[in-house]
């Protein structure tokens, strides 16, 4: 059975990296508890355009340097002993051999890894045939859900509200992992 496991904001503690440098660029004094990350140019008032230019001169960095979310490595190698594990994320694929470094550097295994520059990750779900995605962005696990795949939330302060069917917010890795080794997991029959 295969998983999809999100990067930034599951595997990757990139949140706090990002405000720094938000702040430090565009001279804001933005909290991580501030930010909406779906839309992170909309919390900083600033233009897509702008957000951009911000990307361009420290998306290396940023997708180089966050810390790994705290049990990331550890219960995913656990979980790679009991399934195929697909990285899923809206990294744009110019920093491919970063995020490969960033993963190899941190030991999160892997079976494959997508980089979709995008954060519609619906289709790639269904035509990768992952049976849960482990996610951060709320409005991401609402399409994905939608489409009768499971998602586990990792809750953060920007996609705390209702949640649909098939979304269950988890805490911790060791949460999720309980979620897809010993806990029974509502997963559709295919």
């Amino acid at each position: 059975m295969k998983i999809g496991v999100d990067i930034d904001g599951v595997l990757a503690n990139s949140l706090p990296l990002w405000v720094n440098e938000l702040n430090k660029f565009f001279n804001k004094n933005k909290r991580v508890e501030d930010i909406h990350l779906y839309e992170i140019h909309k919390t900083y008032e600033i233009t897509v355009d702008d957000l951009e230019l911000f990307l361009d001169r420290k998306g290396r960095f940023l997708m180089s340097e966050p810390d790994p979310v705290t049990g990331s490595s550890y219960y995913l190698g656990r979980l790679k002993q009991l399934y195929e594990i697909c990285i899923i994320s809206a990294r744009d694929k110019k920093y491919y051999q970063e995020t490969l470094d960033w993963l190899n550097k941190n030991s999160l295994p892997y079976d494959d890894l997508l980089l979709l520059g995008s954060h519609e990750k619906k289709e790639f779900c269904l035509e990768r045939d992952l049976k849960v995605l482990v996610e951060d962005t709320l409005e991401i696990g609402i399409k994905v859900s939608a489409a009768g795949i499971p998602v586990l939330l990792m809750d953060a302060p920007y996609n705390r509200g209702k949640l649909p069917e098939l979304v269950y917010r988890k805490h911790s890795w060791e949460e999720i992992y309980r979620a897809l080794a010993s806990e029974p997991l509502i997963i559709p029959k295919t």
